[in-house]
């Protein structure tokens, strides 16, 4: 009962917030334009400086190196969760954007925001590292792979301009440009604080805290933004999607089971050691209902965000149940 009371807790705070931004909207103290640059600052400054700061706190080169099983198996996950619903999109048929962002939508979990208070109950100071050295490799997948999920991509039908010889780009401009694409605010941070950790520097506090202070700033906000989604976007809609339904019960519930699976049987070949508590919080993070940033992403972009919103609000409301199930069952 202690971790759905967690849940439960975490969804009340989650949906206060969301309707909080909801009624702002709904009694037009603002509208689209301040959510649009509400979206730039969430993702340009408060986010890259949640990721920095909370990477450089207290993390040390030599807890990395010691506890790189964390960052193997955060690796692992990302590349089984990446094939699988590559697969899934294709066996349910899904093209285009669409198929991007329901990939998009079941890779990548909210860790921030349910996964995080999940994992500190259950595991404690153990926990607080995990996270540290897991979210370079989560932060770096979705400010890259995840980005370009959500990127519009030409759909079925969609005529292409033909380009002559003469206008064709050489590849390594296109190389260039794709990396360009790839360089933003919260990867630079990322990689910043790595940077840091490899060669010992450690940031003053009187440094960190206001550091960590305007970066916490982002869940309230990112929620009070997606409320306003809400308000404007027709995300009942995901609703007729049958592909929610069938990705809900692959990624959580079917995935993580099996994940644990695979994690428990390989362990003992891995080349670093592993632990269970280690296999049991990567599982639990497998589990995560979609990401909020997602609909950040596709509100950015006016990429199908009602779709995206749909996602991030019916997964949320449903990892109450397939959080438990996962949970009766490898703790």
């Amino acid at each position: 009962m202690g971790q759905f009371e967690i849940v439960v807790g975490q969804l009340v705070g989650f949906f206060i917030m969301l309707m909080v931004g909801y009624g702002c909207v709904r009694v037009r103290l603002y509208g689209q334009k301040a959510l649009d640059g509400m979206c730039s600052l969430l993702l340009s400054v408060l986010i890259p400086l949640l990721v920095f700061s909370n990477a450089v706190d207290g993390t040390t080169r030599e807890q990395l190196i010691n506890n790189r099983g964390d960052i193997v198996l955060t690796i692992i996950m990302y590349a089984l969760l990446i094939a699988v619903f590559f697969v899934v999109a294709r066996v349910l048929r899904l093209r285009g954007n669409r198929s991007h962002i329901f990939q998009c939508s079941m890779i990548f979990g909210n860790a921030g925001f349910i996964g995080i208070p999940i994992l500190l109950s259950l595991f404690g100071k153990e926990a607080a590292l995990f996270v540290a050295l897991m979210s370079f490799v989560d932060q770096t997948i979705l400010w890259t792979y995840g980005v370009w999920l959500c990127d519009p991509v030409p759909e079925n039908g969609t005529p292409r301009k033909s380009v002559s010889a003469s206008e064709k780009v050489p590849l390594i401009e296109r190389t260039l440009g794709l990396l360009r694409r790839f360089i933003n605010p919260a990867f630079v941070g990322n990689m910043t604080a790595l940077i840091l950790i490899l060669l010992g520097v450690q940031l003053p506090s009187i440094v960190l805290a206001p550091l960590q202070k305007i970066g916490a700033m982002a869940t309230p906000m990112s929620l009070i933004y997606l409320g306003g989604l809400f308000a404007l976007t027709k995300w009942w809609t995901v609703l007729k999607r049958y592909e929610l339904y069938v990705g809900m019960l692959v990624k959580m519930i079917a995935f993580p089971l099996g994940f644990y699976a695979l994690l428990n049987a390989i362990a003992g070949f891995l080349p670093m050691p592993v632990t269970h508590d280690m296999i049991l919080m990567i599982t639990l993070v497998s589990a995560l209902p979609t990401m909020t940033t997602i609909a950040m992403f596709t509100g950015r972009t006016n990429n199908m965000p009602e779709y995206g919103v749909g996602f991030v609000l019916v997964t949320t409301l449903c990892s109450l149940i397939t959080l438990t199930i996962v949970s009766a069952v490898v703790l």
